[in-house]
């Protein structure tokens, strides 16, 4: 199959905190191979949760044309 090849740009995906609903919560360990379990931290009030599969902030990239 050929490549296709397309201008995209960089978007930060972040998540705010459950409990307080102002801190950006940020991986503070690694992912469990077995679970996909990620330990994460909310920055401002340092409430825990487990994120599957997905590790905050990350980077996307989406196409010039699409929206967020």
């Amino acid at each position: 199959m050929p490549e296709l090849k397309r201008e995209v740009r960089p978007i930060e995906v972040s998540y705010v905190c459950d409990a307080c609903g102002k801190g950006m919560m940020t991986a503070c360990g690694d992912m469990d191979a077995k679970t996909g379990e990620i330990d994460h931290r909310c920055m401002i009030c340092e409430h825990q949760q487990i994120f599957h599969w997905r590790a905050y902030p990350r980077i996307e990239h989406i196409g010039l044309d699409e929206k967020l």
